[in-house]
């Protein structure tokens, strides 16, 4: 900046009362003069130009820590301030109940699990034994099937039998009545013979001729009777061998009929092993069971709670030994290393406004200058506010803190990068420009660069570092390697 008369005259009278105090005392020479000076930082960014917009510096995100259920607090290693990572364990819940319920539902899955591997060889061995039942039944049928083939050829072979007996004793009864009927027609001659030998008309030789014809008629006779007796006996024994060969065919039949009954039975029976129902079920009460060890180890989990993100602790609700419920947050984290500020544009200028814009953000408290980025442009009139712009800001140093006011200025697209200072910190002498850099106790002038100024700052593009301190006031009393006093 221009020295102005005034600040040549007072800089003359306070070097003055400089010198004469110096004569009076030690002797010391002017340049001993301490000069009592404000100071600010260099800070790197962007200069801003036209209107400024002032808005409130919010976290990015900013979360309730609710416990998911009621409980007693055992541990809690954070307290208000403290920076927490994303999953870091924020406080602990009181949990002998829980991990109780979890070593019983692990003992139920476990139980499940024996119940399904016993089913299993339940149903294998079932199988085996419903197809061994199979295999047997279906020899039974088999067997039976032969036996009733083989009673029929004997109910058949009886039947001929009784057939053949029967033509026997009709031919034996056939045979009796011829010798019954030659045996009387022999006695007959005979009777007749006798006679006629009495009288002499035939000759001894007739009459033993007659004689021995009844003998032979009455031996062929006896013989006959003998015959039909003996064909009586063979017809009386093929009906007994054939109601025994039809007894045998129907206990065949029965036989054939309990098989294929047993067959049936026991395709039936290998249905019943080859369902797969009772391991189904058994399967179905192992999959509860292990759902029920799932939501044991989520509660028990659950009693532990976390960070959800990286940020800081902002409030604290509660303290070791105070229960917590699932209605209320027991503490709120905000992420404050990036930080929202919210201003209004007017109609006017809201066009002119683009996601990615880049801005100046000036925050007084934290006597910070940095730069911002455009988030988002609400199409939406706020009330007559103007329309909300929601502005990003990088915050690595947490300088920024929620609640603070932040000054917003745009900057064009060609803006230049620089060291932004006061611009009361800018002495402009013989067409350069200078700024005195506070080291220790002195300061060290340094020319500098000013490629523009905009309100109360001006933007260096060379001579002085990032963090430099500079002092901003009393410019006119200072000079190279000056004494100086940092004042409030």
């Amino acid at each position: 900046m221009k020295i102005t008369k005034l600040e040549t005259t007072l800089a003359a009278v306070l070097l003055g009362t400089a010198v004469l105090a110096g004569c009076s005392g030690s002797g010391a020479a002017s340049q001993d003069m301490v000069v009592p000076v404000k100071v600010g930082q260099a800070q790197e960014g962007i200069l801003g130009e036209g209107k400024i917009y002032t808005g409130v510096v919010t976290p990015t995100e900013t979360v309730n820590i609710v416990s998911k259920m009621a409980g007693k607090v055992v541990e809690l290693p954070v307290d208000v301030g403290s920076e927490v990572k994303k999953g870091q364990m924020l406080f602990k819940l009181e949990d002998n109940d829980l991990r109780n319920n979890l070593a019983k539902a692990k003992a139920a899955a476990s139980a499940a699990g024996a119940a399904v591997s016993t089913a299993e060889a339940s149903h294998e061995s079932g199988v085996v034994s419903a197809t061994s039942g199979i295999v047997n039944s279906k020899s039974g049928v088999i067997s039976s099937k032969s036996a009733i083939n083989q009673a029929q050829g004997s109910v058949n072979q009886a039947k001929t039998a009784v057939e053949q007996a029967k033509n026997g004793l009709s031919s034996a009864a056939n045979s009796v009545k011829q010798t019954e009927q030659a045996l009387a027609d022999a006695k007959k001659a005979l009777t007749r013979t006798q006679a006629l030998f009495s009288e002499g008309s035939v000759s001894q030789a007739q009459l033993e001729q007659a004689q021995t014809a009844v003998v032979s008629a009455q031996a062929a006779h006896d013989n006959a009777v003998n015959a039909k007796s003996n064909a009586e006996n063979q017809r009386d024994a093929a009906q007994k061998a054939l109601a025994v060969a039809q007894e045998a065919y129907k206990n065949a039949t029965s036989s054939y009929e309990n098989a294929n009954s047993g067959y049936s039975n026991a395709q039936r029976q290998l249905e019943v092993s080859q369902s797969t129902a009772t391991i189904e079920s058994s399967r179905e009460s192992l999959k509860q069971a292990q759902l029920n060890v799932s939501i044991a180890q989520d509660a028990l989990e659950d009693s532990v709670i976390t960070s959800p993100i990286n940020g800081i602790v902002g409030v604290k609700n509660t303290e070791v030994g105070e229960m917590v419920s699932a209605s209320s947050p027991a503490l709120v984290i905000a992420n404050l290393s990036t930080v929202n500020t919210l201003i209004y544009v007017p109609a006017d200028q809201i066009n002119q406004v683009k996601v990615g814009d880049k801005v100046q953000v000036r925050v007084t408290a934290s006597d910070l200058i940095t730069t911002g980025t455009v988030k988002n442009v609400s199409p939406l009139d706020s009330s007559g506010k103007g329309y909300p712009v929601k502005v990003s800001v990088a915050n690595p140093d947490m300088k920024l803190k929620s609640g603070m006011l932040a000054d917003i200025s745009f900057v064009n697209n060609d803006a230049q990068q620089g060291m932004i200072v006061p611009s009361g910190a800018v002495l402009e002498q013989d067409s350069k420009a200078y700024v005195f850099v506070v080291n220790d106790d002195h300061v060290v002038r340094k020319e500098v660069t000013v490629a523009s100024k905009s309100g109360s700052q001006a933007l260096i593009t060379s001579g002085i570092e990032k963090g430099e301190t500079i002092a901003v006031n009393n410019l006119a009393l200072l000079e190279d390697n000056s004494a100086v006093k940092i004042t409030p």
